[in-house]
């Protein structure tokens, strides 16, 4: 990290990474903001209105059919930001993101974001990196939804939120967890209920705890080790400025 700890921005891996000169010009521009749970930021098909860099909430990336059925195709937290597909020169968004946890971020102007990329190689570098990483995570969700068992699907989901947010403790209704594994939620009632009777979790309504994380890992199927340590490359990838 290169600048002062005090900064909150500096909460964002995105943001910290940035060397002062790079970070000097783009910091005024930066406006923090709380965002509440169920918040949409953007909403599938229609232009990306802003960019947000999360500090403590965790965003969900998701997709709907005709009929309202919803399932998640990716989730963001302090690691990364929305908006990344600017970096291709489109601004239609191909999902809808949803605050599912609450907490603060920065936000930031679609015209100064495309700014920023053009005047900080760090930043595309690091965004570029983020669009690889969130393409696997698309990827292996697709695959995991399709093969995997619901409680398999249930603690990778859970894990992964814990990474991105730093918390073990959720407040998150079944009809939520449904959608976010792409499952019915009698089906989620049950798997919670599985997971809880083994320990592994302890649930009320509207709020989870993970109680044993290696339990869960054991628990999860591959698609959550994957994704986890592509994660840990992002975070400890350096920035090549030839």
């Amino acid at each position: 990290m290169q600048n002062s700890n005090e900064d909150k921005a500096l909460e964002n891996f995105i943001l910290a990474s940035l060397p002062p000169s790079e970070y000097a010009w783009l910091r005024p521009k930066l406006r923090e903001v709380e965002l509440p749970q169920g918040k949409i930021l953007c909403r599938a098909r229609d232009p990306v209105p802003a960019v947000y860099f999360p500090i403590s909430c965790l965003l969900s990336w998701t997709n709907s059919t005709e009929m309202g059925e919803v399932v998640e195709v990716g989730i963001t937290g302090n690691e990364g930001l929305t908006g990344m597909i600017l970096l291709l020169d489109e601004n239609l968004s191909p999902w809808q993101v949803e605050v599912q946890l609450p907490g603060r971020a920065f936000e930031l102007s679609v015209n100064d974001f495309i700014a920023a990329l053009d005047r900080s190689p760090t930043l595309r570098q690091r965004v570029t990196a983020f669009a690889y990483l969130k393409l696997l995570q698309i990827n292996q969700s697709a695959l995991c939804n399709r093969f995997h068992s619901i409680e398999e699907r249930l603690c990778r989901w859970l894990l992964a939120a814990q990474d991105y947010s730093q918390t073990s403790e959720f407040s998150l209704t079944r009809g939520i967890l449904a959608e976010m594994i792409g499952a019915g939620r009698p089906s989620v009632s049950l798997a919670t209920g599985t997971l809880q009777t083994a320990g592994l979790i302890h649930a009320k309504r509207g709020h989870i705890t993970i109680l044993d994380r290696e339990g869960m890992e054991d628990t999860a199927c591959e698609c959550y080790q994957i994704v986890r340590e592509a994660y840990d490359r992002y975070r400890a990838k350096k920035i090549r400025l030839d």
